[in-house]
């Protein structure tokens, strides 16, 4: 069946221009879809010489019908695959067979038993992710004995993205039934008017201020026009509205979308920012963090590196290439920072006590390490102090750092801010007081109220760098009492927890059409705006799978469909599938 490319020719009608409703419209693309998923396996079957395999070293019934578990050897990338060493993914599709074929016509030789079998589960335990569940067809009628037969296993190619797009088109009960704007889009009733009588005398003076600062990154007059005119549709919560920009290649659409996307966030409107591949979404997700930077100049008003909390990239970090400046925003990176700083053990709670507790106690600290070391030659009184402050502070810093770098400003009140900044700069000056040449031990001591003058018979007057040194060290003391008190911040928490956390609380959103399939598995805010980039490459049911998503109002289209199309295999309905 999958080399019969007649097999749909018949069944697949011509998608209409016109569509009687939601479901009519949905329906016209599943049998494309099928036979859009055929041709993609009938075309990997061509070159299965050069796909990547690997020997089956078990495989046995996983429970259900259909269902095993199966182990297998290292792969072999095969010729035509990429030097990276494969892995599998859900939705994989192999052939298990009895032999390894140099061609799909090996397959059909006497005494050859092969399956076609799809990856469900990936055991994340496994370094090289050698075993997994895979489903098989149930009505093939696989016996136990028969398991035992199939000892090669070659993958043909992943469907992942086709599963989610008929689910989507199918009314899957597990994905957010909002059809509003498919709805609105099918049968508009608002052309020509972006924003209603209402909203239009409530606007006020929000545009103005956007659009001069806007200026300062040198846009032209057709781009400031596009942007008042997404700013002002967004802010309308009375209509559903779908705007497209358009340009030819050279005429700044990306610069005018992240332009938009800053706007955006000025205003508080959630945005998913969605594009066809991997390297469209990182694209226009690096244009946008460096016009972000340009707009913030790196610093903000109180002395602190931009937060970027608020932005969010997600998807497979296997088919990104997340460089260093996307690491910030880049989901699993970020996850992995947020778990260390919310962790019990070692997180914000721990290195801010950790710090008073050197503040305190640091003198007592010292002189258990004298009674420890006996009569052996000691490290100096200061000596010890620096050291001690270094691996604390150094400690907190990075905590605190990596906690305002990756949470929405949201987070933090007015007051914790200020008193972020304000401690930052007292820990670099009690550090910079520490190395003074002319701090002595006594002064030190004095300092950190372990030495007192009372009792001594030649009363010293107090220096100036004893002062400094004082007051910094109460000033820490009363800033980071505050802040153990005054941030409202997680503790104790796992990975799961905080992947959901961040992308319940991020504004702008990135990722492909097809990783959006994730966020109807997920409590968030509602999503205001969707901003699709090269959607002249993006195939209309797959947009289907954002556009579902809980509240979404208004749609932006960005591209030109004089460049390339939507990628498809099958020849029946090539030209049936793009969007723009």
């Amino acid at each position: 069946d999958i080399n019969d490319d007649d097999l749909y020719r018949d069944k697949v009608e011509t998608i209409p221009c016109k569509f009687k409703s939601v479901d009519h419209y949905l329906q016209s693309y599943r049998l494309p879809l099928i036979e859009e998923t055929r041709s993609d396996l009938c075309s990997c079957l061509e070159l299965i010489n050069e796909a990547p395999s690997s020997k089956i070293l078990s495989m046995e019934v996983a429970g259900k019908s259909g269902l095993y578990f199966m182990d297998v050897d290292f792969w072999d990338n095969g010729a035509g695959f990429s030097t990276e060493t494969y892995t599998a993914r859900n939705g994989d599709i192999f052939i298990l067979s009895s032999l390894k074929p140099e061609s799909a016509e090996d397959l059909n030789r006497y005494g050859v038993t092969y399956c076609l079998a799809m990856v469900t589960e990936v055991s994340l335990d496994d370094e090289y992710q050698k075993g997994f569940r895979v489903k098989v067809a149930k009505d093939i009628g696989l016996e136990e004995e028969d398991l035992s037969k199939f000892r090669h296993a070659i993958f043909l190619t992943n469907i992942m993205t086709n599963i989610r797009i008929w689910k989507a088109l199918s009314f899957d009960t597990h994905m957010d039934n909002n059809f509003t704007v498919i709805k609105s889009l099918l049968a508009p009733t608002n052309l020509g008017d972006d924003v209603c009588g209402i909203c239009v005398a409530q606007d006020g003076s929000l545009l103005p201020s956007l659009t001069e600062q806007l200026l300062s990154i040198k846009l032209n007059q057709s781009q400031l026009d596009a942007i008042e005119s997404v700013i002002s549709a967004v802010r309308c919560r009375h209509m559903n509205l779908l705007k497209l920009i358009w340009g030819p290649p050279g005429t700044g659409k990306t610069k005018t979308v992240s332009a938009l996307l800053w706007a955006l966030a000025c205003v508080k409107c959630r945005t998913l920012t969605c594009a066809p591949t991997n390297v469209a979404v990182v694209g226009v997700c690096t244009r946008f963090l460096q016009n972000l930077k340009e707009f913030n100049e790196h610093i903000d008003e109180n002395g602190l590196p931009f937060s970027l909390g608020d932005v969010l990239l997600f998807g497979n970090k296997y088919n990104m290439d997340i460089t260093e400046d996307l690491q910030e925003i880049f989901l699993d990176f970020r996850v992995d920072d947020l778990v260390e700083c919310f962790s019990s053990l070692s997180g914000w709670k721990y290195r801010i006590a950790s710090m008073v507790s050197f503040f305190d106690d640091c003198v007592s600290r010292y002189d258990m390490l004298l009674e420890d070391e006996g009569n052996s030659d000691p490290v100096s009184f200061l000596d010890f102090i620096k050291k001690q402050f270094d691996a604390t502070a150094i400690a907190l810093k990075r905590c605190i750092m990596n906690l305002w770098v990756h949470l929405p400003g949201r987070c933090f009140s007015r007051d914790s801010v200020v008193n972020i900044s304000s401690l930052l700069n007292m820990l670099e000056i009690f550090g910079t007081l520490l190395c003074n040449v002319d701090l002595t031990e006594d002064c030190l001591k004095r300092a950190l109220g372990c030495l007192s003058n009372e009792n001594s018979v030649c009363v010293k007057p107090i220096s100036s760098i004893e002062k400094e040194l004082d007051g910094a060290r109460s000033s820490c003391l009363k800033l980071l009492k505050d802040l153990l008190h005054s941030l409202n911040l997680p503790t104790g928490v796992d990975k799961n927890w905080v992947q959901s956390y961040c992308i319940r609380n991020a504004t702008l959103l990135f990722c492909t059409t097809s990783s959006s399939y994730r966020l109807h598995h997920m409590e968030i805010a509602p999503l205001d705006v969707l901003i699709v980039d090269e959607a002249a490459q993006v195939r209309e049911c797959e947009l289907v799978i954002p556009l579902r998503l809980h509240w979404l109002k208004h749609v932006v289209l960005v591209g030109d469909d004089c460049q390339l199309s939507a990628m498809v295999k099958s020849q029946v309905y090539a030209k049936k599938l793009a969007l723009v």
